[in-house]
């Protein structure tokens, strides 16, 4: 049975020109009729099934913060007679600088872990990332959270931003920490396809620090974090003990999930499935007691254990030695690039940088001794 649930916001107020997720603008008047649609997949879902027991609940998006509070609580009205939800569970929710206006409301529907979309301590590069906030923003969006109760606060920030130098990015960091959060998300900039940064980009009318000058910036981030006492738990993920975020564990670990509302991912077993990424057809669909499911699949043997092997060396145990080929696994020993540990290997300082292309090569061949997974 799953333990955990996602639940897809996707209202914004602006498009980030960076942004590649299932979003839409300007179109919170309909917040209302999709949070009936979330309540009524919900219970599709669920029909027939034995009441799940959620551990962690995560309001993603898109915007969670931005929806009225109201329509959020009608939601997990919902959520809690379907399912029995942990007394301590972690219920998180992705919230704006500028909503910090909702954050006592989120409190009191259950959000007990807050993650503010900061993006950097810079008003200059938070205006090449097209955010609609400033620095200032962000600090009075801190202490409204800590006003609130919010016991887990979470603040994102993105490496290697349009006119962002390795001095604006330890500005950052270091005014980040004077927030006192309690976890931060760390991710270096990446153009996805399709989004106005990749379009500005082929026209080559974005400029972006070298990729030597984005590796110091993350490793700073690695050395003056673990200085300020946080755990890297995750190659993009830092906490102060025990703060880790656990719903994002559990899905690192592949443990079962449920994914409501547009463009979610759900986890079942060895199946993964995906719901549509159109707003009206996903209502539509959803009203007329319809699936709002756009997709399936069945993993293979070599997709479990290619995930395995993504998902588990981007963390610090690292991933079993007997699963990844063994010719990339000594090339990357040679280059210093991983590490033995017992019977796994884990990413070395150097091979941070380097996850995915790592994890991709360490998966091109089955293991010499056969054991699979």
């Amino acid at each position: 049975m799953p333990s955990s649930l996602y639940i897809h916001i996707p209202f914004c107020a602006s498009a980030c020109p960076y942004c590649d997720f299932a979003f839409v603008v300007r179109k919170t008047h309909l917040s209302e009729f999709y949070g009936r649609a979330l309540q009524k997949e919900l219970t599709q879902r669920l029909a027939g099934e034995p009441k799940p027991r959620l551990s962690t609940i995560s309001l993603g998006g898109g915007t969670p913060s931005a929806v009225p509070i109201a329509h959020l609580a009608d939601l997990f009205t919902t959520i809690r007679s379907l399912a029995s939800v942990d007394a301590d569970a972690e219920i998180t929710a992705e919230a704006n600088p500028n909503d910090h206006a909702s954050y006592q409301g989120l409190r009191d529907i259950g959000v007990n872990r807050l993650s503010i979309g900061a993006q950097a301590m810079d008003d200059d590069v938070l205006k090449a990332l097209g955010r609609a906030h400033t620095a200032d923003d962000i600090r009075t969006a801190v202490t409204a959270a800590r006003r609130a109760g919010i016991i887990n606060l979470n603040l994102d920030l993105i490496f290697g931003a349009p006119g962002q130098s390795a001095d604006g990015w330890k500005q950052t960091l270091d005014r980040a920490l004077d927030l006192g959060p309690d976890h931060l998300s760390v991710y270096g900039l990446t153009i996805e396809p399709g989004t106005p940064f990749w379009k500005r980009r082929e026209k080559g009318r974005l400029e972006l620090p070298e990729e030597e000058l984005q590796a110091e910036m993350y490793a700073h981030a690695l050395e003056g974090l673990g200085q300020a006492g946080f755990e890297q738990y995750e190659v993009s993920n830092f906490a102060r003990p025990g703060k880790a975020c656990r719903h994002n564990i559990a899905c690192w670990e592949r443990r079962p999930y449920i994914g409501l509302g547009l463009s979610a991912h759900s986890f079942l077993a060895r199946a993964r499935m995906w719901n549509t990424r159109d707003l009206n057809d996903y209502m539509e669909r959803v009203e007329s007691g319809l699936s709002p499911i756009d997709g399936a699949e069945e993993l293979t043997d070599a997709e479990v254990r290619l995930e395995e092997i993504l998902l588990d060396l981007r963390r610090p145990a690292g991933v079993r030695q007997s699963i990844v080929s063994p010719v990339a696994a000594e090339r990357f020993l040679g280059e210093q690039l991983l590490e033995r540990h017992t019977d796994r290997l884990r990413l070395t300082r150097s091979g941070l940088l380097l996850a995915d292309w790592i994890s991709a090569e360490l998966a091109q061949e089955q293991p010499a001794n056969g054991v699979g997974v």
